[in-house]
């Protein structure tokens, strides 16, 4: 099984994410974020692109990561992500289900007033503020799309009620 967590920045997709794996036996969180971090590092010099999703190489790491882990494992993926672009998304999600057919999407949501305020209060990471507060707009017009995941709006609800709401919309134990 490969859970696929899909919602703009600061709606909470990590935060749920890590629930969903303390609760789930035999699960583990596969950030594809680091891969990107890494892919934006090495290739800088040789490319400019705004969004390390952009690189080319990204897409088919990402699928190719959940391959090994899935392979070397045999455990169920929670994998968080930020995709707004049906052109990476659904490519992304092909090579998914190929490495696992037990595969669910599900998109995250929030007002555009909660996910300003979250982002604002995101003392972790304050030089992705600026990245994030700039996509706001086409993260929320992304989320009216359900080919991007079966919607839970996370507003005035915890990563653990979230959490909850996707474990019963699989029929899996919430405990």
């Amino acid at each position: 099984m490969i859970l696929f967590v899909n919602g703009p920045f600061g709606v909470g997709k990590t935060s749920v994410a890590r629930v969903l794996v303390r609760k789930m036996p035999h699960t583990i969180l596969y950030d594809p974020e680091v891969i990107g971090t890494v892919l934006h590092r090495a290739l800088g010099p040789f490319g400019k692109v705004a969004d390390y999703q952009d690189h080319a190489l990204w897409r088919p790491l990402l699928v190719g990561g959940a391959r090994v882990l899935k392979t070397v494992s045999a455990r169920k993926l929670v994998i968080p992500m930020t995709v707004w672009r049906r052109d990476l998304f659904d490519p992304i999600i092909a090579g998914l289900r190929e490495v696992d057919p037990d595969l669910s999407c599900f998109q995250l949501t929030a007002s555009r007033d909660i996910l300003i305020d979250r982002i604002a209060s995101d003392t972790k990471d304050t030089e992705a503020y600026g990245w994030r507060m700039a996509h706001v707009g086409a993260c929320l017009k992304s989320s009216l799309d359900p080919a991007f995941g079966t919607e839970i709006c996370t507003d005035g609800r915890t990563p653990e009620e979230v959490a909850g709401q996707i474990l019963k919309s699989l029929a899996l134990p919430t405990g």
